[in-house]
């Protein structure tokens, strides 16, 4: 879904996550605070606090079309794995969800038409 750089030191990690799915896209719907995966939007904040629940302290901002995750006191190289891990597994949940709404409003739609049409649909 996405490629990584790794900028670590001691006692310190950074990760950067650039998007390389077609549908995966850093900012989108005129706002540059959220991910996009298959017209899904995730917030910022939203991958922040998933991210401090399983990993403690996390920054997490946009940087030139990537993802940029900060954390302290952690080995970069026992946690980028996971890190892109949980985040995929999100945005592929978000995606997912859309879909599920999508196909609800189709079926509400269709039932309310067939309702509003007598049985034939027209």
């Amino acid at each position: 879904m996405f490629s990584l750089k790794v900028e670590s030191e001691e006692g310190f990690c950074k990760i950067r996550l650039f998007p390389e799915h077609p549908e995966f896209s850093v900012g989108g719907y005129g706002r540059d605070d959220i991910l996009v995966f298959k017209g899904a939007p995730v917030s910022l904040s939203a991958i922040q606090k998933m991210l401090e629940r399983e990993f403690g302290d996390v920054i997490v901002n946009f940087r030139e079309n990537s993802i940029e995750i900060e954390m302290q006191r952690m080995d970069c190289s026992l946690v980028i794995e996971d890190v892109a891990s949980a985040i995929k597994e999100m945005m592929e949940s978000a995606a997912k969800d859309l879909d599920k709404i999508e196909e609800v409003i189709k079926e509400s739609l269709e039932k309310y038409l067939r309702r509003v049409g007598g049985d034939n649909g027209n």
